[in-house]
């Protein structure tokens, strides 16, 4: 088969219907197209697709790819864009106070609990709209006032040595009282028919990096410093 004139092989185990989903597949078109524009591609060969219920998930590839003369790591696992969204709280009856709101989850990957952001899989919508709602999803914050914000203009590259996932960071600013506040502890969420259990937890902005390991966690929370230190500087030079 050929791919926007590349030459596209599967593993015999599979079928004739699961080669044509990957063939259409965003997340395997997209970067056939990135790919073949930036490297000498010559040809792939998918060696195995996960499907995420009738959609295809993940796509692992072996890559005939050369940059300069040099043949490049043959090997990557494809995968949709994703989101997170950092949810920051001020408390209405003080509001010097501010909150984040992150959720822990059991991730097999890494073999343990982990704590972050709201985050998943931008589906076939706006990047914004996916990130109101995962946060919807895993925390039940349905937000009726506060429009989410990009923390960075471009996708980051979380794991770029194995993984094609780009992730969109957004930030929204949110105002609750204690009571809704408190509201929010320990709630659970997410989908129970893709396997999201997800329970909310709500930390001070300022500790946050201490109770999350992941790096979109991380740069989210320092982006979300810059933010907050550009608008100070815009209010002063006003003033």
């Amino acid at each position: 088969m050929m791919q926007q004139d590349v030459p596209v092989h599967f593993a015999t185990a599979i079928s004739s219907e699961l080669q044509e989903k990957v063939l259409n597949a965003p997340q395997f078109s997209g970067w056939i197209a990135k790919t073949r524009s930036s490297f000498d591609l010559r040809s792939v060969l998918v060696r195995d697709v996960l499907m995420f219920g009738s959609r295809v998930g993940f796509v692992v590839v072996e890559a005939d790819a050369w940059n300069e003369g040099a043949k490049m790591p043959c090997f990557a696992v494809l995968r949709d864009p994703t989101v997170s969204i950092m949810p920051v709280v001020t408390v209405k009856e003080a509001p010097d106070e501010r909150y984040v709101v992150l959720v822990r989850e059991a991730r097999l990957p890494v073999g343990q609990m982990v704590t972050a952001l709201p985050a998943g899989v931008i589906d076939g919508e706006a990047a914004e709209i996916a990130a109101l709602r995962e946060l919807r999803e895993e925390t039940g914050l349905n937000l009726t006032a506060g429009r989410p914000y990009r923390l960075r203009e471009t996708p980051v590259f979380l794991s770029p040595g194995g993984s094609s996932e780009e992730m969109m960071l957004y930030a929204v600013d949110i105002i609750l009282t204690r009571a809704e506040m408190d509201g929010l502890l320990d709630r659970k969420g997410g989908l129970a028919n893709e396997h999201e259990h997800t329970t909310v937890c709500v930390v001070p902005l300022k500790d946050m990096p201490r109770h999350t390991p992941n790096v979109h966690c991380l740069l989210s929370w320092h982006l979300y410093q810059q933010h907050c230190a550009d608008l100070k500087s815009a209010q002063c030079s006003r003033s």
